[in-house]
């Protein structure tokens, strides 16, 4: 640097932030519509208006003394008491209904079942149905072979009064894989090419048609496979867009319309059963990510936030082990499932998954692995149910012939004997049962379960 040169200094100026004027007017113009349209009330009768006034005047001048039970934690309430509770709440609810038209969605949940009995049990009879399922895994973790099962079976509960549609922007699934799978009444090919925005047109579609042919009443199910490898149109018709434009727009899109949606799938009857991958937390600085929905570890999915907050059911599967062939009969892979979002039973049970790569996931073995992990059938080079010792069975495999054969109805005591095993170690130990806080990690007391 010459000598009559000034110092030079390396100076940060802050970038201002620059707000579109347009875009703030706009902003403030939906903001002021929004609180007028609150500011407005409830649609109250000249009567009524009259009477709430009157009551809010006397109220401020005297104020009501409320009733307050004593030792009221070893207390339930009294008949009367709770007559008049019922009463209330069915004055309310008449009420809001009346003056802003909202209806409670009720209390009865209809449920698409997997078709496997330990599974449907801790989801508390299957996936809801009108909701949005999430079904989370690796790579190789039978999710799409586990909603092909799904499809399937609510065919042949429904006998057959049922829409369903499989989007596959993976472009993996076949009609012939999801014939194997039991999707037969009818067969359906997967939709593929699809966008994050050609879902939800999917979703309308589907609803438009069912008012159109009047049977809104009839179950819906759409597959989505999967919620990772799906772009959005933006990206697509412009490919010019620098990664930093892209970056979170699928989640922006998803955070936007999915509480949209969900109401209206719900009114639909219309089921959202949605694949997608697992991907690491990342750390950035010092301090580890913050604690996400409770048992997901150190695990996070694309998407954004909003697909953990609305799912109905969160299932989480995970490869636990290969099977071999002389032993089983098949060559397969042993799953470890974990409902850690569960609006229908108790969250984060446990449950083994017994896969045959040709066929799916098998109920029968899976029922097999349940029973023998309680001692419920005695294992080694010859294998009975406890409760029947004289029908016995050599080798782990073939047991499946003589449950096939039903020799000395050896059927329908392996199926009672699931059944029982069901209620006991399942259903009375977990159901109504308070769950740990969310942050609790994987290793709690509350997590060594079992099944």
């Amino acid at each position: 640097m010459a000598e009559n040169e000034p110092n030079a200094e390396l100076t940060l100026e802050p970038t201002p932030l620059t707000i579109d004027p347009v875009a703030k007017i706009e902003e403030e113009k939906v903001v002021e519509e929004a609180t007028k349209t609150i500011s407005e009330g409830i649609q109250l009768t000249e009567e009524e208006k009259v009477l709430v006034e009157k009551t809010r005047g006397r109220r401020k001048k005297e104020p009501e003394k409320i009733e307050v039970v004593e030792n009221w934690k070893d207390k339930d309430l009294s008949g009367e008491n709770n007559k008049l509770s019922q009463e209330l709440l069915c004055d309310l609810t008449s009420f809001i209904n009346d003056k802003i038209d909202m209806k409670p969605y009720g209390d009865k949940i209809d449920t698409l079942p997997t078709g496997i009995d330990v599974l449907d049990a801790v989801l508390g009879g299957g996936f809801g149905l009108g909701t949005l399922t999430v079904v989370a895994g690796n790579p190789g973790t039978f999710k799409s072979s586990l909603i092909g099962q799904v499809i399937g079976n609510a065919q042949r509960k429904y006998a057959g009064k049922i829409l369903t549609g499989y989007l596959d922007s993976e472009n993996a699934m076949t009609q012939k894989r999801l014939l194997e799978l039991g999707v037969k009444y009818p067969p359906i090919t997967p939709y593929n090419n699809i966008t994050v925005e050609s879902v939800f047109k999917t979703i309308e579609a589907f609803c438009a048609f069912k008012e159109v042919k009047n049977i809104v009443n009839y179950p819906t199910i759409i597959a989505w496979d999967s919620i990772a490898n799906t772009t959005t149109e933006v990206e697509r018709k412009d490919t010019t867009l620098s990664i930093n434009s892209v970056i979170g727009l699928r989640a922006r899109i998803l955070s936007f319309v999915l509480p949209r949606y969900c109401s209206k799938m719900r009114e639909y009857n219309t089921s959202l059963i949605a694949i997608n991958q697992l991907r690491d937390n990342i750390s950035m600085g010092p301090y580890g990510p913050a604690p996400d929905l409770r048992w997901m570890g150190d695990k996070n999915m694309p998407g954004g936030n909003s697909i953990k907050y609305n799912a109905f059911h969160l299932l989480m599967l995970k490869i636990k082990g290969d099977l071999k062939l002389d032993q089983w009969g098949f060559n397969g892979v042993m799953l470890e499932s974990r409902c850690i979002k569960n609006k229908l039973f108790t969250p984060n049970i446990p449950v083994m998954l017994v896969v045959d790569f040709n066929k799916g996931i098998s109920n029968f073995w899976t029922n097999y692995h349940f029973l023998s992990n309680l001692k419920y059938i005695n294992t080694g080079s010859w294998g009975w149910l406890v409760e029947y010792p004289e029908l016995k069975w050599r080798g782990t495999k073939n047991c499946l012939d003589l449950y096939d054969e039903n020799k000395d109805g050896f059927k329908q005591k392996f199926d009672d004997t699931v059944k029982r095993a069901i209620k006991k170690h399942v259903i009375d130990e977990y159901e109504g049962k308070v769950t740990v806080p969310e942050t609790q990690n994987e290793n709690s007391e509350q997590n060594k379960m079992t099944t």
